[in-house]
């Protein structure tokens, strides 16, 4: 069975797979290991590579994974966009008990790919996304888990202050009005 994590009505037509609209899902708070579990999405295996940009649904503004926002990510069970991790430490919104329970059984490290394994779970997703040019998933083939590479929601706040510009930009000042009595 496939296993979507995150798939929310904003970012398209609604499926049978979707989470629903995400301002339903909003919490003021997450999980008190939700940082570990956001470094473990950013940490994902990814199945896409998608060239766009994209914004925060429910704000308009870019964030740290604005790049490539809808890149398919996996662990080998379950499937996530590659911005879902900006959704979840943004507005903590629910994780399923199934997900959680892999997550903190793994220690909140993202395990390799074995390709003989993750096989099966390919040719799901394939089936499930609808996808006709997709080649085999490769039985030889191991994924070895890396290091984040995308930046932590500090570092990019921190990086948008810096190379934000400074000054009166946009509209020039108004002129004052003449007293023409």
């Amino acid at each position: 069975m496939l296993r979507l994590l995150g798939f929310f009505d904003d970012f398209g037509p609604p499926t049978g797979c979707s989470a629903g609209p995400l301002a339903a899902q909003v919490r003021a708070s997450g999980e008190p290991d939700e940082a570990e579990i956001v470094e473990y999405l950013d940490t994902g295996h990814r199945l896409t590579h998608v060239m766009e940009a994209g914004v925060d649904v429910l704000t308009g503004e870019t964030h740290r994974h604005t790049s490539g926002c809808s890149s398919l990510v996996t662990d080998g069970v379950w499937v996530w966009r590659a911005d879902f991790a900006h959704y979840l430490e943004t507005y903590h919104v629910p994780l399923p008990a199934a997900f959680l329970a892999r997550v903190r059984r793994l220690h909140h490290r993202m395990p390799d790919l074995v390709g003989a394994d993750f096989a099966p779970v390919f040719d799901e997703i394939v089936r499930g996304f609808g996808w006709t040019e997709a080649d085999p998933w490769d039985a030889e083939t191991v994924l070895r888990s890396r290091p984040r590479t995308v930046l932590t929601r500090a570092e990019f706040a921190a990086r948008a202050r810096r190379e934000r510009p400074v000054g009166p930009w946009g509209k020039a000042p108004r002129k004052p009005r003449r007293n023409t009595q």
